[in-house]
């Protein structure tokens, strides 16, 4: 699936952070076992988390965090033969660790492994379908570099769900 978020967080100290995130679902296409392919329409998708930074990082030694996020997604999906439509909604409980160095206070480039799970409920031939990720895992490694309060990011993971991400933040 093909997705635009915008996500926020909000500081409680030098340890801890809150974070969520709304976006839409773009496009896609999804393929059940055996049967013809289905085209994503425009949906909708939220998130909310919580991250803790449990090791400071200076020199060689990385900054560590971890990470649990709730999400939840819904849309309708549109069997490529028949035309039907049917709706498709997932949720997902994601536990990450990421440890993340600084070169220059601009550049920030990290790794990060992410295990998760839940459920994806989806309606075919007008049978009730409950289902999970084909992997439960990601490994991903990325960048960010740091233009004063404006910011880019690449994510690439490879290993696990697949995907690729970018992004663009700004503080202040």
């Amino acid at each position: 699936m093909n997705t635009v978020s915008l996500s926020g967080a909000w500081r409680l100290n030098d340890t801890w952070s809150l974070r969520g995130g709304v976006g839409i679902i773009r496009d896609g296409k999804l393929t059940p076992a055996g049967q013809a392919a289905h085209s994503v329409k425009p949906g909708g998708m939220l998130a909310v988390g919580v991250e803790y930074l449990w090791q400071r990082g200076q020199g060689a030694k990385p900054y560590v965090d971890f990470s649990a996020f709730l999400s939840a997604s819904s849309t309708k999906t549109e069997n490529a033969l028949s035309q039907n439509q049917t709706s498709y909604v997932s949720s997902d409980l994601r536990l990450g660790g990421r440890a993340s160095w600084i070169i220059n206070d601009t550049i920030f480039p990290y790794l990060t492994a992410r295990i998760f799970g839940g459920p994806v409920s989806w309606k075919l031939e007008n049978t009730d379908v409950m289902g999970t990720d084909i992997h439960h895992y990601q490994i991903a490694l990325g960048t960010a570099i740091q233009f004063g309060g404006t910011g880019i990011f690449v994510e690439w993971a490879g290993l696990g769900e697949k995907a690729l991400s970018t992004g663009l933040s700004y503080a202040w």
